[in-house]
């Protein structure tokens, strides 16, 4: 009988250690309420902390996640929900495929990280950002995408985001979303806006991040009525208990009423460690060995066809 193979669906790595560092020391996790036991990974999330920490936990893969996010992006207009169609930062379309060409970089280098690219709406028209992602996935090594609708100002059906759905259905690639509540209340990333794009694009392999983060109580819903969307475990389990969290039983409820067959393990690294977030899932109360090796690694093995 074969090893289990074992893969991170969730990791963000930097080009250097100020840009991690930054990262972690800017981006506020507040939506869970005070826990004061979280084990934070501790590290600055360079490349080399992103490999050393998957060889120390005995990972076989991890999927490199990116984001191009601009801090000075507005908010859209109250009335609109959804972006105009022309960018108003296609001056930066080079930077963003240098961006997605150094993820693909880093996976061509390293066997262990998929290169999972991104895209930006304000960036890019929907055909050009078709176009580049085909190029990446046809041609760099990409493996798939990374959303963060709240980073992004956008929610998951805008039109400027179609291209990427093309591009990502075509490769059969999948997309990681971030979802959960954002501070101020858009609701850009909450799991009932992932229920239409899921009706519409059936065949779009997607992952839905941190099982709902926040608004986890409105994942089983979702899950039921669309049935090919995935989940990853990253952050919530490292949250467990806090106020706003749920209880590990809480999360056992959710992965038997989704489908352990559906569930992945991510661990958000460099916030927290895939061996950590892999020792947490391993202690979930019920999880048989067999479920735990579905979780950390052969559902998404699977997805990404890595056996």
């Amino acid at each position: 009988m074969s090893k289990p193979i074992r893969v991170d669906t969730h990791l963000h790595a930097y080009a250097d250690a100020s840009e991690g560092l930054y990262d972690i020391n800017t981006y506020p996790i507040d939506e869970y309420g005070d826990k004061d036991d979280v084990a934070f990974a501790g590290v600055a999330g360079t490349v080399d902390d992103a490999l050393a920490a998957l060889d120390s936990a005995g990972f076989d893969y991890a999927a490199l996640l990116g984001s191009f996010e601009l801090p000075e992006l507005p908010h859209p207009p109250e009335d609109a929900r959804h972006w105009p169609g022309a960018p108003d930062y296609a001056h930066l379309s080079d930077d963003l495929i240098a961006y997605n060409r150094w993820l693909c970089d880093q996976g061509a280098a390293h066997s262990q990280l998929l290169p999972f690219i991104t895209s930006n709406p304000a960036v890019m028209t929907s055909q050009q950002s078709e176009d580049h992602l085909s190029e990446a996935f046809g041609d760099w090594g990409a493996r798939g995408v990374k959303l963060h609708p709240i980073a992004i100002r956008t929610f998951p059906d805008d039109p400027g985001l179609a291209g990427v759905y093309n591009a990502c259905e075509q490769a059969q690639a999948p997309i990681v979303f971030h979802t959960g509540p954002d501070r101020r209340g858009f609701g850009w990333s909450e799991p009932r806006e992932f229920v239409r794009l899921a009706a519409d694009r059936p065949r779009l392999p997607l992952i839905l991040a941190h099982l709902g983060g926040a608004s986890w109580r409105d994942v089983p819903a979702l899950a039921e009525a669309s049935p090919h969307l995935m989940f990853d475990l990253s952050e919530v389990v490292n949250w467990m208990g806090a106020p706003l969290a749920p209880k590990a039983a809480d999360v056992v409820g959710l992965i038997r009423a989704i489908g352990v067959e559906r569930i992945t393990l991510g661990s958000d690294f460099p916030w927290y460690a895939p061996g950590e977030t892999a020792r947490i899932v391993q202690e979930l109360p019920g999880l048989s060995p067999e479920e735990c090796d579905l979780i950390l690694g052969e559902n998404a093995a699977r997805l990404l066809r890595l056996r």
